[in-house]
């Protein structure tokens, strides 16, 4: 029979592996309660063909029922208990997935969250659509604060999207350029342009055009040589302009997104505070101290250091981190080989961890891909375990030196004391040493300790407490070469796809983007961090770098200039809308197939035990960074293609609710647990992401506009010569294909002479008075609009510059004269 739970918990007894054991489930759901899944499962499970071991576990369900004295001789010849699915499927809800206290009453919360496993009060799912948004910081302040800022961005962009309007009519209006080939409202809206006509150039030449990466000689055309005459050329020529009034709103815009993001800045330090003083957690009792001595490694020398020096000082717990990193390292690969070994063994035979060679022998063969994929089979795990069982034993017998210590106190007014008592001005450590602070607060009378507020302790990472500021500096050097690596490859496919179609490079695109975050996750195994938090802020940083430059700035350096603005699938702004159109039908998708279903429906049902069936209800692993800089990556490209495709705030805005609703059940019924983050990836993203994107937002504006028409053709003064005017048959090259493409088209005499030049600006800021004295290409509107965003975009990046001057420069030399910890104010 199963072993009832201690009444003083409520919880089952080593909650995940006690479930592997137990012969009756312990929970009674009602079916209104539970999840769809496991009602399908439900109506699924009587047929063999989904749950092949439903006979032997009928059988033994069966035997369960009968008398205690009829139950135990069924019983006897019962070496190894048939999995149920049912009970998987309930430990996927009471284990895997968050629940919360039916009977709980609270002013503050609406719902607390259950700890996992109990069943001595009432617990049920949270509610999809029922639970507020301020009890997602149940998860974590990291979680709170990411879907607090898709909602409140969701607005920003949609009303961004509205003061675009002007645009959207201008653009789609006749006085811009005559209808065009497609009806799509988001394309009619954009800044294509289906106003062309070729004109004569006389002094064009195909190297001009061959001169410029990527190249193109879709804008040039030549005739054919008769052999008596040079051939004449000419030069396709953009006929739609952009002027002052057409680019107001897109200035309005930005001026609103510029306040509405400094204002979100200062809501979410608001709700982060808001969301650490509703949910109390052993952080807010907690310190760490960063550097002990190496020989404190004794816990009551601790413990009577501070009730010594801190009145009503009650210590709750004290960890002692040690540098056993190797030791750990060893004792968890030890415990993943044998696991591996259990999974080998036959479903017949019961697993017995005291003979393991025997286990080993009668390990079952690998399948072909454990073969492929370089996995132990069971005489080798077993050769492993005990090579790993005989380096313990050796590391055992070290003694390690002491790196962190990491205390708990009874009250948060006791943390709150001890943080502000060893807060020390920096100058004060460098002019006074150790005098800093009186003797008392000195340990053992000598030792300045360095201590701070850790981190929540599901999420210190105990195996790199102990690594040095130079290892990690070689770690961060490696890791950012192998980032550079990783946007080179994926640059490369996205070429490739180009080439092949719009389209193609689209879905590319959008692939890479949900795959970057895998390789990140590779890359990172290389780093050192202290806690989750730190880790998930690094992720973060190379994912965002990586999904920046696949979506917007490698999405541009592929294209030819003159390809910016024509109309027509294999050109600029189509991709631009293919990559909105595939990211938003990504989203769903990608919830729908969740790879969780796959081992919930089809290997779950067919585990040989209930160890390995309830593996396969652990639900799907996710990293808030990802999140995070999927929400990044979607602003910086509206804003990079701002300026000719305007309609992306309202595709964004529609791309952050549905990521909001579908992350939201991914949350609460997809996903699995995961460490509390803290507020560093919020931190990092509105200090230097955000920042980062408003500025490239007005400086590609000012670019983009300082670039308008993007055909690379300057009117000259002079008329056109006698052998231009008339009908003309040329001959121009199709970028795709290749082929030579024949057009037909007449000259008047009244037509004026253009010359090739090179429009795209490089001069910082973009400004009229950079365009050369013989080759201006920008209308006097347009220029009025070239002088406001580019001044503009030069006090804004000035701006910027100064405030990075600040953090990396004054602001550590103002802080060795100021404490860096305030007590907080309840």
């Amino acid at each position: 029979m199963a072993e009832k739970p201690t009444e003083t918990t409520g919880l089952l007894s080593n909650s995940a592996s006690h479930w592997n054991t137990r012969v009756e489930n312990p929970y009674k759901d009602e079916p209104k309660h539970m999840t769809w899944g496991r009602r399908i499962a439900r109506s699924l499970s009587k047929y063999k063909w989904y749950y092949p071991n439903r006979d032997v576990r009928a059988e033994y369900e069966k035997n369960l029922a009968k008398t205690d004295e009829e139950k135990t001789r069924a019983l006897d010849f019962v070496e190894v208990v048939p999995p149920s699915l049912d009970m998987a499927w309930s430990y996927f809800e009471h284990i895997t997935l968050p629940r919360y206290l039916v009977n709980h009453k609270s002013d503050k919360d609406q719902f607390e969250r259950a700890q996992p496993g109990r069943f001595d009060v009432e617990t049920r799912l949270y509610p999809v659509w029922g639970t507020p948004e301020s009890e997602l910081a149940d998860f974590g302040i990291g979680v709170g604060i990411y879907f607090y800022m898709l909602r409140v961005l969701a607005v920003i962009m949609l009303i961004a999207g509205l003061i675009h309007f002007p645009m959207y009519e201008y653009f789609s209006s006749t006085d811009y350029t005559p209808p065009g080939e497609d009806d799509s409202f988001f394309l009619k809206s954009s800044a294509v342009c289906a106003e062309t006509e070729w004109a004569a150039c006389p002094n064009c030449t195909k190297k001009d055009w061959l001169m410029s990466y990527p190249s193109t000689l879709e804008g040039f055309a030549s005739t054919s040589s008769d052999g008596d005459s040079e051939p004449l050329t000419f030069i396709k020529v953009n006929d739609c302009e952009i002027g002052y009034m057409e680019t107001l709103p897109a200035y309005i815009a930005f001026i609103f997104i510029v306040i509405s993001i400094t204002l979100l800045r200062k809501w979410s330090r608001d709700k982060e505070k808001e969301i650490d003083d509703a949910e109390q957690t052993a952080q807010d009792y907690s310190v760490c101290v960063m550097n002990p001595p190496k020989d404190a490694r004794d816990p009551e020398e601790w413990r009577e250091f501070f009730v010594k020096n801190f009145e009503d000082c009650q210590i709750a717990c004290c960890t002692i981190a040690v540098d056993n990193e190797e030791l750990v390292r060893a004792l968890s690969q030890r415990r993943d080989y044998l696991l591996q070994l259990e999974m080998l063994t036959p479903c017949d035979i019961k697993f017995n961890k005291n003979n393991l060679k025997e286990m080993a022998e009668v390990a079952l063969p690998l399948s072909l891909y454990k073969w492929m994929t370089a996995y132990y089979n069971g005489k080798q795990l077993y050769k492993a375990i005990v090579e790993l069982d005989k380096k313990i034993e050796d590391l055992s017998h070290f003694s390690h030196d002491c790196t962190s210590v990491f205390l708990s106190f009874e009250t948060e007014a006791t943390q709150q004391a001890v943080l502000e008592a060893f807060s020390t001005r920096n100058c004060s450590k460098f002019c006074c040493g150790k005098h800093a602070l009186p003797k008392n607060l000195r340990f053992r009378g000598k030792h300045l300790l360095n201590i701070v507020e850790p981190a929540e302790p599901d999420s210190v990472r105990w195996q790199d407490l102990d690594e040095t500021r130079l290892q990690k500096a070689c770690q961060l050097f490696t890791t950012t070469i192998l980032t550079i690596a990783v946007i080179g490859f994926g640059g490369y496919a996205i070429l490739v796809a180009r080439r092949q179609s719009p389209w193609l490079a689209a879905m590319t695109v959008s692939f890479l983007s949900k795959a970057s975050p895998y390789a990140v996750y590779y890359i990172m195994e290389i780093e050192s961090h202290r806690s989750e938090g730190s880790k998930a802020a690094s992720q973060f940083t190379k994912m965002s770098l990586i999904r920046w430059m696949y979506t917007a700035i490698i999405t541009s350096c592929i294209e030819p200039f003159i390809f910016t603005l024509q109309e027509g699938e294999n050109y600029l702004i189509y991709g631009i809308y293919y990559i909105f159109f595939s990211e938003l039908m990504f989203i769903p998708l990608y919830a729908c197939m969740d790879t969780g279903n796959l081992y919930r429906h089809y290997y779950g049902p067919r585990a040989p035990s209930q160890k390995m069936m309830n593996l396969n209800f652990q639900g799907t692993a996710y990293e808030l960074s990802e999140r995070y800089t999927d929400m990044t990556k979607f602003l910086f490209f509206t804003f990079y293609y701002a300026a000719i495709f305007p309609s992306g705030f309202l595709w964004t805005a529609a791309i952050f609710v549905a990521k909001y609703l579908f992350d939201k059940y991914s949350l609460l019924r997809v996903w699995s647990p995961a460490p509390h983050m803290g507020s560093q990836i919020a931190i990092f993203s509105r200090k230097y992401f955000f920042t980062a994107a408003m500025t490239f937002y007005i400086l590609s504006m000012s670019y983009t506009f300082a670039s308008f028409p993007y055909d690379n053709a300057c009117p000259t003064s002079s008329q056109v010569s006698e052998d231009y005017i008339g009908n003309h048959t040329a001959y121009t090259v199709d970028d795709d294909s290749g082929d030579v493409v024949e057009i037909n088209f007449s000259i008047s005499q009244d037509d004026t002479n253009y010359k090739y030049c090179n429009q795209r600006m490089v001069a910082f800021p973009a400004l009229p008075d950079w365009q050369p004295v013989d080759s201006k290409w920008m209308t006097p509107d347009q220029e009025k609009a070239v002088y406001l965003f580019g001044i503009t975009g030069f006090f804004f990046a000035l701006i910027v510059i100064l405030k990075i001057l600040w953090r990396l420069v004054i602001s550590p030399i103002v802080s060795c004269f100021t404490k860096p910890y305030k007590v907080r104010v309840p």
